[in-house]
């Protein structure tokens, strides 16, 4: 039996984890799969790659200065993204500024083939260039391709979106960029491949991390709504035919729930027995609640084993559309839902942009860094003392709660479904896409207050 610490301090009030579903919330899988593999390699590959090309660079700065040169009104600027639906929509105020500042420029954003068709749907860039990652052949294969592209093209910058990848800081040194933009860390392998370093300060929302970036470049970032990705009328019908096959009709008030939070850090989720209370209970004090249960192909499964605890009641009420629905069709039923109820998660940052109404569940991150600043959502946070856990450079997620989610199982049921009650008493009629709202932190929650 492994010897678990003690859970640290919780706020006053909040049910204590030692009593709490024993259950894993994040789980083990952290430790396996593609992504855990692509993370190592990232580390003990791309480290010493840094290390050594940053000695290089070094060197020949030293030797062979270059001289700088302003980013051309017809020049090539590159963003390299590759991980987080969530923070690529967050991104597009950053893409739109940069796109009014060099309208004539080429703004062309690399990033994984899972991300190419919201990319493409967003049209915020002239050209999205994808990696496969379905083999490490094509994987090689494509990065090379873009790093010679680039050498071609003469970027002359390359916008590092992501946090403390190796991978990405090799692909902007490789390709030649001028201007080499990323996020500052204390350490030789990024300081020394970076022209120009972004404060990472985790007491900033992300959105103003991103425009931080875009000002390095010349680029201005005023306007920081969110950008809505444009829905097609062939997925709304679609999305119309598949709820009137079950009976969801036009005066149906309709919940989405996402019980997935993505690979990249499945602590955070919510324990799958609570949203099943959530839904029984939200079936049972409204009568003309139904509930969709969305999620990617891949997540099907785990979506199905939240389905599978509801009662003979809600069984009938709930829809399960996890790896039935394409993106498209995603995004057009947010517009039909009158509230989504999410873990921390790129569906979350989706119904933010597309003006549906939020009830967010957090733990492992803060919602004051990281949740959309958006009007109409409620949030649901436990301030443990660990948190946040993720994309922090002295810790990992689920490294103090041995990715058991202690943050998460303290999250209450009852308190949700207030949450959840006061968003549909607000009324169906979505506040607006892109809609901006600040946040700010209570002990123990946060809260959404309009501008």
């Amino acid at each position: 039996m492994p010897q678990h610490s003690e859970p640290p301090p919780h706020r006053s009030g909040a049910p204590d984890p030692r009593v709490l579903h024993s259950g894993i919330v994040g789980g083990s899988s952290r430790r396996r799969g593609s992504l855990w593999l692509m993370r190592r390699i990232d580390v003990w590959v791309g480290l010493p790659a840094c290390f050594a090309l940053g000695l290089l660079v070094s060197l020949r700065r030293r030797i062979l200065p270059r001289r700088d040169r302003p980013i051309r009104e017809r020049g090539t600027l590159v963003i390299l993204k590759f991980f987080g639906i969530g923070s690529i929509i967050e991104a597009t105020p950053l893409l739109r500024g940069i796109r009014h500042r060099y309208p004539e420029a080429q703004l062309v954003f690399i990033t994984f083939q899972g991300n190419e068709s919201l990319l493409r749907r967003l049209d915020l860039c002239t050209e999205v260039r994808v990696i496969r990652t379905r083999s490490p052949l094509a994987f090689a294969l494509d990065t090379l391709r873009h790093v010679l592209w680039m050498r071609r093209r003469d970027v002359d910058a390359v916008i590092d979106l992501e946090f403390f990848s190796k991978f990405s800081t090799l692909m902007a040194v490789l390709g030649g960029a001028r201007k080499r933009v990323g996020y500052h860390l204390h350490a030789f392998w990024r300081s020394s491949l970076l022209t120009h370093a972004v404060c990472f300060n985790y007491y900033r929302h992300i959105a103003d991390i991103f425009a931080e970036a875009g000002s390095l470049i010349g680029a201005p970032i005023e306007d920081r709504s969110l950008s809505p990705v444009p829905v097609d009328d062939l997925a709304r019908a679609r999305v119309a035919e598949r709820l009137r096959e079950h009976g969801i009709g036009p005066r149906d008030r309709l919940v989405g729930v996402n019980v997935n939070a993505g690979d990249l850090a499945l602590e955070r989720r919510w324990p799958a027995e609570r949203f099943a209370e959530l839904i029984e209970a939200l079936v049972a004090r409204h009568p003309d609640v139904r509930i969709v249960l969305t999620g990617a192909p891949g997540e099907a499964g785990y979506v199905r084993g939240v389905a599978e605890r509801l009662g003979a009641a809600a069984r009938p009420r709930t829809l399960v559309a996890a790896g039935l629905w394409s993106l498209d069709e995603f995004v057009a039923a947010l517009e039909r839902m009158s509230c989504l109820v999410t873990n921390d998660s790129g569906p979350m940052h989706l119904a933010a942009a597309q003006g549906t109404p939020i009830v967010s569940l957090w733990g492992p991150q803060r919602p004051d860094v990281y949740a959309p600043r958006v009007a109409n959502q409620e949030i649901v946070y436990e301030a443990f003392p660990c948190s946040p856990c993720i994309h922090m450079l002295t810790t990992f997620e689920g490294m103090w709660c041995h990715h058991e989610g202690w943050c998460m199982q303290a999250i209450a049921t009852m308190t949700v479904l207030a949450a959840v009650e006061r968003r549909l008493a607000a009324g169906d009629a979505p506040a607006g896409a892109g809609a901006v709202a600040a946040l700010r932190l209570h002990r123990g929650g946060a809260t959404a207050i309009p501008e």
